[in-house]
């Protein structure tokens, strides 16, 4: 074979171009020539172009593997698969790796591992005695709430009934307050002032779907009126406050009655030219049906 062929054999091996060149270069009597020192570099370079071959391991089959390496392969799965069924045990049960830190290192075996397990479980994480009395603290806890549940029916109907009451209170101030003759300004701008005002000064109840005003300091005793001669309505309440507080217009009022209207102006009592037509012209009928 010619010298630059086999150069470039020793190339594609994956012999370093500055030793084949030393390796084509030595006399065929050199005494310092060692195989290793250019087999070691080809060696290297077959090993992982072989690794990196998928067709390597295409044929590859447990007979074509060394027993050692097989050995290795093997304890290593187990490991893997042992470490997986203790992760699932203790987890299974809500342990944790504490629980079998005495165990040391043996203890991941899981032949040393399973028969521990099993121990813990017989004897339970907690003892007897420990668990007898949370189920009596569990009982006791379920004691106290059955003997609240009237309390908290109580309260909380107490806390439905009073809102119903305050709404239904509202409500009706806002009607009478809108009923007040002469009123300067809306009664829904005033509806809550109103409401306030007579919260500070009367408690109320509510009998028959009806607003009955009580003393505030004996909310039991209806509210009188001034003089207390007459029990105080929640009409004549309102009205008070509104006059008091100048909210009522009283030139404003018409004061009517059995469809007359009365005019006390400057020329004194008067009844309106509309209703004095009207009467003449009945009294023209009831001549003619006569």
């Amino acid at each position: 074979m010619a010298q630059n062929h086999l150069a470039e054999v020793l190339k594609a091996s994956g012999l370093p171009e500055d030793q084949v060149k030393a390796l084509t270069d030595l006399p065929d009597d050199a005494k310092d020539f060692k195989t290793d020192t250019y087999i070691a570099p080809i060696r290297t370079n077959v090993e992982t172009q072989v690794k990196n071959d998928p067709k390597f391991y295409e044929g590859l089959n447990k007979e074509n593997l060394p027993k050692e390496f097989l050995k290795t392969l093997e304890s290593e799965q187990y490991g893997r698969s042992a470490a997986q069924v203790r992760s699932n045990m203790m987890k299974a049960l809500g342990l944790k790796e504490e629980d079998f830190k005495d165990l040391g290192e043996e203890g991941k075996k899981i032949e040393i591992f399973g028969p521990a397990f099993a121990k813990k479980i017989s004897e339970g994480k907690v003892t007897d005695k420990e668990l007898q009395a949370k189920f009596m603290e569990a009982n006791k806890k379920i004691e106290d709430l059955e003997a609240n549940v009237p309390k908290l029916e109580e309260k909380y109907k107490g806390e439905y009934d009073a809102k119903i009451s305050d709404f239904q209170f509202a409500n009706s101030v806002f009607t009478q307050l809108a009923a007040v003759p002469g009123l300067t300004a809306p009664a829904k701008f005033l509806a809550t002032d109103i409401t306030a005002q007579l919260k500070g000064k009367f408690a109320f109840a509510i009998v028959e779907n009806q607003i009955e005003l009580r003393q505030k300091d004996k909310p039991t005793l209806k509210a009188m009126n001034e003089k207390g001669t007459a029990e105080l309505t929640l009409k004549d309440a309102i009205q008070q406050i509104v006059e008091a507080e100048g909210l009522v217009d009283k030139k404003k009022i018409d004061i009517k009655k059995d469809n007359l209207k009365i005019d006390t102006g400057a020329e004194g009592l008067k009844i309106s030219k509309h209703v004095s037509d009207k009467a003449e012209k009945r009294k023209l009928e009831d001549a003619k049906a006569g």
